[in-house]
Protein backbone atom coordinates (compact mmCIF):
# COMPACT_ATOMS: atom_id res chain seq x y z
CA UNK A 1 0.00 0.00 0.00
CA UNK A 2 2.80 2.07 1.08
CA UNK A 3 4.49 1.76 -2.69
CA UNK A 4 1.29 2.28 -4.28
CA UNK A 5 0.81 5.95 -2.58
CA UNK A 6 4.63 6.68 -3.41
CA UNK A 7 4.12 5.55 -7.10
CA UNK A 8 0.93 7.91 -7.02
CA UNK A 9 2.61 10.79 -5.00
CA UNK A 10 5.58 10.80 -7.92
CA UNK A 11 2.84 10.64 -11.14
CA UNK A 12 0.82 13.73 -9.43
CA UNK A 13 4.92 15.40 -9.01
CA UNK A 14 5.47 14.66 -12.28
CA UNK A 15 2.49 16.11 -13.71
CA UNK A 16 2.19 18.93 -11.47
CA UNK A 17 6.24 19.95 -12.23
CA UNK A 18 5.55 19.47 -16.27
CA UNK A 19 2.92 22.52 -15.73
CA UNK A 20 4.88 24.46 -13.22
CA UNK A 21 7.44 24.52 -15.68
CA UNK A 22 5.59 25.19 -18.40
CA UNK A 23 4.02 28.46 -16.83
CA UNK A 24 7.33 29.34 -15.31
CA UNK A 25 9.16 29.26 -19.05
CA UNK A 26 5.97 30.88 -20.55
CA UNK A 27 6.65 33.61 -17.96
CA UNK A 28 9.97 34.01 -18.90
CA UNK A 29 9.73 33.75 -22.79
CA UNK A 30 7.16 36.65 -22.67
CA UNK A 31 9.56 38.97 -20.86
CA UNK A 32 12.32 38.15 -23.36
CA UNK A 33 10.18 38.58 -26.29
CA UNK A 34 8.51 42.07 -25.22
CA UNK A 35 11.89 43.41 -25.04
CA UNK A 36 12.32 43.94 -20.99
CA UNK A 37 15.46 41.38 -20.98
CA UNK A 38 18.05 44.26 -21.42
CA UNK A 39 21.08 42.67 -20.35
CA UNK A 40 20.28 38.74 -21.00
CA UNK A 41 19.60 37.74 -17.63
CA UNK A 42 16.14 35.64 -18.43
CA UNK A 43 18.07 34.33 -20.87
CA UNK A 44 20.67 32.57 -18.56
CA UNK A 45 17.64 32.30 -15.89
CA UNK A 46 16.36 29.72 -18.05
CA UNK A 47 18.99 27.64 -18.78
CA UNK A 48 20.03 27.58 -15.12
CA UNK A 49 15.94 26.09 -14.76
CA UNK A 50 16.28 23.98 -17.85
CA UNK A 51 19.16 22.27 -15.87
CA UNK A 52 17.48 22.45 -12.54
CA UNK A 53 14.29 20.63 -14.58
CA UNK A 54 16.21 18.30 -15.85
CA UNK A 55 17.81 16.75 -12.66
CA UNK A 56 14.52 17.12 -10.95
CA UNK A 57 13.12 14.94 -13.96
CA UNK A 58 16.15 12.39 -12.88
CA UNK A 59 15.44 12.27 -9.53
CA UNK A 60 11.49 11.08 -10.24
CA UNK A 61 12.40 8.61 -13.13
CA UNK A 62 15.24 6.91 -10.63
CA UNK A 63 12.83 6.81 -7.84
CA UNK A 64 10.15 5.27 -10.29
CA UNK A 65 12.85 2.14 -11.42
CA UNK A 66 14.01 1.99 -8.33
CA UNK A 67 9.66 1.28 -6.37
CA UNK A 68 8.94 -0.64 -9.66
CA UNK A 69 12.23 -2.57 -10.16
CA UNK A 70 14.46 -2.44 -7.21
CA UNK A 71 17.39 -2.43 -9.13
CA UNK A 72 20.25 -0.23 -9.12
CA UNK A 73 21.31 -0.57 -12.79
CA UNK A 74 18.11 0.64 -13.77
CA UNK A 75 19.31 3.63 -11.81
CA UNK A 76 22.58 3.59 -13.44
CA UNK A 77 20.61 3.61 -17.23
CA UNK A 78 18.78 6.60 -15.80
CA UNK A 79 21.44 8.60 -15.91
CA UNK A 80 23.13 7.22 -18.42
CA UNK A 81 20.48 8.32 -20.91
CA UNK A 82 20.32 12.06 -19.46
CA UNK A 83 23.61 12.39 -19.42
CA UNK A 84 23.54 11.07 -23.38
CA UNK A 85 20.58 13.88 -23.82
CA UNK A 86 22.59 16.56 -22.45
CA UNK A 87 25.98 15.26 -24.82
CA UNK A 88 23.87 15.18 -27.57
CA UNK A 89 22.58 18.88 -27.08
CA UNK A 90 25.64 20.01 -26.47
CA UNK A 91 27.20 18.94 -29.29
CA UNK A 92 24.74 19.92 -31.62
CA UNK A 93 25.31 23.31 -29.81
CA UNK A 94 28.77 23.02 -30.69
CA UNK A 95 28.72 21.92 -34.29
CA UNK A 96 25.81 24.91 -34.51
CA UNK A 97 28.45 27.54 -33.45
CA UNK A 98 31.56 25.95 -35.44
CA UNK A 99 29.29 25.35 -38.70
CA UNK A 100 25.87 27.85 -38.55
CA UNK A 101 24.72 29.47 -35.88
CA UNK A 102 23.37 28.87 -32.45
CA UNK A 103 19.84 30.03 -33.71
CA UNK A 104 19.88 27.38 -36.49
CA UNK A 105 20.42 25.05 -33.75
CA UNK A 106 18.57 26.38 -31.03
CA UNK A 107 14.82 24.42 -31.86
CA UNK A 108 16.59 21.04 -32.05
CA UNK A 109 18.70 21.36 -28.88
CA UNK A 110 15.41 22.32 -26.88
CA UNK A 111 13.76 19.74 -28.36
CA UNK A 112 16.56 17.29 -27.09
CA UNK A 113 16.05 19.11 -23.88
CA UNK A 114 12.22 19.49 -23.34
CA UNK A 115 12.80 15.50 -23.65
CA UNK A 116 14.81 15.81 -19.98
CA UNK A 117 12.22 18.15 -18.70
CA UNK A 118 9.43 16.21 -18.99
CA UNK A 119 7.90 12.21 -18.48
CA UNK A 120 8.91 11.37 -21.41
CA UNK A 121 11.97 9.25 -20.25
CA UNK A 122 9.86 7.68 -17.75
CA UNK A 123 7.49 6.47 -20.18
CA UNK A 124 9.81 4.90 -22.30
CA UNK A 125 12.12 3.45 -19.66
CA UNK A 126 9.37 1.46 -17.74
CA UNK A 127 8.17 -0.53 -20.46
CA UNK A 128 12.02 -0.91 -21.79
CA UNK A 129 12.65 -2.25 -18.03
CA UNK A 130 9.78 -4.47 -17.88
CA UNK A 131 10.55 -5.67 -20.60
CA UNK A 132 14.15 -6.44 -19.84
CA UNK A 133 13.21 -8.05 -16.61
CA UNK A 134 10.06 -10.50 -18.40
CA UNK A 135 13.71 -11.50 -20.70
CA UNK A 136 15.85 -12.37 -18.13
CA UNK A 137 12.91 -14.47 -16.35
CA UNK A 138 12.68 -16.40 -20.16
CA UNK A 139 16.36 -16.97 -19.85
CA UNK A 140 16.79 -18.18 -16.27
CA UNK A 141 13.97 -20.41 -17.29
Amino acid sequence: MKRFFLLTGLIVSSVAFGFLREYIFEHINSIIESGADVNGRYVVIKWVLTFAFSLLYLIITGAFLQLIFHSRKYLVMTAWVYLLLFGVSFLIFIGGMMFSSFSAVYLLMRQIMGIAQSPVIIIILIPFCLLNERLKKQLRN
